[in-house]
């Protein structure tokens, strides 16, 4: 590649926001850090984003002020981006955080609306042009200007208790409720020929400290039955071949097929934090009974049957694997239940502005080693690595030596 080539791929490589921005309430701190900055400190100009030519779109990167970080002759100084813990947002309590996501949410310029699917062609393009690093690495509680959402485009939000009756973790996992706010949608067009592919995405915010975010996911799409509740979820899924053979999800994990829930366990929702962080290989959210038609469905009315829930519904119950072995031995055990506690509803917010972190498995592989022998399948090669390994601003400095993790 040309240098003249590079430099105008780069000048070219951030395009029009989603203006996310502007459709935050103005109620409560900042929701996100602007200027946006980088790992070595430096101050961005403008957005963060991935481009091509920065390791096949590995990394977000920005333009920087005061000549900081690495130079392109002629054309200026960049650096990564990192979106670190926004300090007056998370020294909230957890009721207060709920409240401030739950009020976007809520806004009139945002409720009752859904985010576009985008076309498949659309959706190849932006997810092999945006970094999956920044889907483990954002602290935030909102996506990075500019990201969209090609795959769960669309969801339907609820707040829910998390009712935990199992004895066996820590942190939000241990015995009592959760309160948390839980996405429900498809990864896929529920309309389209691949059918629906039924995903959970569910945030509990905690006192002083940042959120717990995992995701669950059906095996795969299906045509066969489209009632959203028809199976079961579960952090563990082994992704389609396609996308592994485009190596986007390797460049931000060794373990593609599943996200951890150590972090999860580590600190209770008044953000005590756990002596001993005990938590669970897999969970697993089965259906009560209750669910929609089978019949075909469209994606807007997927999300017209998923907003149509009130308050009150069981929505799951939750099943755990407390390790490889067990899962294997087909050993599951009751952790409690998933129930909404207001109406669901669509909102642009949650589909064009909230963000679910996902966490690396090597951090779970780092507390359980005893884990890896046992754990390696349908895309994870388990590792106890530091995490900088898939850090694109820190891999020449990591915050944490111990652990590698972005504090």
């Amino acid at each position: 590649m040309t240098a003249i080539f590079r430099l105008v791929l780069l000048a070219a490589a951030f395009a029009p926001s989603s203006a996310v921005e502007s459709m935050l309430a103005s109620d409560g701190p900042p929701l996100s850090m602007t200027p946006y900055v980088t790992g070595s400190g430096c101050t961005c100009k403008g957005k963060c984003a991935a481009t091509i030519t920065t390791g096949k779109a590995a990394c977000d990167w920005c333009w920087t002020e005061n000549n900081c970080g690495k130079n392109i002759p002629l054309r200026g100084h960049w650096d990564y981006c990192v979106y670190p813990k926004m300090d007056s947002y998370e020294a909230q309590t957890s009721k207060q955080k709920e409240n401030q996501l739950w009020n976007n949410i809520m806004a009139a310029g945002n409720i009752g609306k859904s985010g576009p699917i985008p076309s498949l062609p659309d959706t190849v393009k932006t997810a092999l042009t945006e970094s999956m690093i920044t889907v483990f690495d954002d602290h935030w509680d909102v996506m990075p200007e500019g990201r969209r959402k090609v795959i769960h485009a669309q969801g339907a939000l609820c707040k829910v208790d998390l009712d935990v009756t199992s004895q066996e973790y820590t942190g939000l996992f241990s015995s009592g409720k959760a309160q948390g706010i839980a996405r429900m949608g498809s990864a896929t067009n529920a309309g389209s020929a691949i059918g629906i592919h039924p995903g959970l995405s569910l945030k509990f915010l905690r006192s002083g400290v940042k959120s717990a975010n995992f995701v669950a996911l059906a095996p795969a799409p299906t045509t066969k039955n489209y009632n959203y509740f028809w199976r079961s979820l579960s952090n563990i899924v082994a992704p389609a071949k396609a996308l592994q053979i485009t190596g986007k999800f390797q460049q931000a994990t060794g373990c593609i097929n599943q996200v951890g829930l150590s972090d999860v366990c580590q600190y209770s929702e008044d953000g005590q934090m756990s002596e001993v962080t005990k938590f669970p290989y897999e969970i697993m959210f089965e259906h009560t009974g209750q669910g929609f038609s089978s019949e075909k469905t469209s994606a807007a009315e997927l999300i017209e049957s998923l907003s149509s829930i009130s308050a009150g519904v069981k929505l799951f119950d939750v099943y755990t694997h407390s390790s490889p072995t067990a899962k294997k031995q087909g050993k599951k055990e009751k952790l409690g239940t998933l129930t909404t506690t207001s109406q669901c509803v669509q909102s642009l917010f949650g589909d064009a502005a909230l963000f679910f972190r996902h966490q690396r498995m090597e951090e779970d592989f780092a507390l359980r080693p005893d884990w890896i022998p046992s754990a390696g399948s349908n895309g994870c090669k388990p590792s106890n690595k530091p995490i900088s390994t898939w850090q694109c601003a820190f891999k020449e400095a990591t915050l944490n030596q111990s652990t590698g993790v972005i504090v």
